[in-house]
């Protein structure tokens, strides 16, 4: 069978050079970039160590539209990819070295419905990013089953 490992994530932007700074805080750094001739268009790869990719797409009429209004999670009622999450070992540690980098909104720190302690920064352009510390000890042949019920 075969082995499928992740590769990238795709987002459309409103300002290439401040979302390429955003993500370099993760760990993302340039690594291909193609343009149309008439600068419509840029589309700028950036790569992590582990090899995985963040693609962004740049449209040049981009910085004239507004804003979009998301929510926390990006809109999670409504059919689509939501947002973007990354692992960290010390979740009190690296939500305090956001804020004293300033490089976005940040929430406080939750526990989720699926028992995972996280936080979102916002993007450049509005869309959460979730940091998330994952300790719980999950295993494929016994999935762990969570409900709103009282019996849970």
């Amino acid at each position: 069978m075969t082995t499928f490992t992740p590769h990238h994530v795709a987002l459309t932007v409103g300002d290439l050079d401040a979302s390429k700074s955003f993500y370099g805080y993760f760990g993302f750094r340039p690594v291909a970039e193609w343009s149309k001739s008439d600068k419509s268009l840029t589309i700028s790869h950036l790569r992590k160590e582990d090899g995985f990719v963040l693609e962004l797409f740049h449209y040049a009429d981009d910085g004239t539209r507004p804003r979009p209004e998301f929510q926390v999670g990006n809109n999670l009622p409504e059919i689509g990819v939501k947002h973007v999450g990354f692992s960290v070992p010390d979740l009190e540690r690296t939500r305090s070295e956001i804020i004293e980098a300033g490089i976005g909104e940040v929430t406080p720190i939750a526990r989720g419905r699926t028992l995972v302690d996280y936080f979102f920064v916002l993007d450049p352009d509005g869309m959460y990013v979730e940091v998330v510390n994952d300790s719980r000890d999950l295993d494929p042949d016994s999935p762990l089953r969570l409900s709103d019920s009282p019996n849970h």
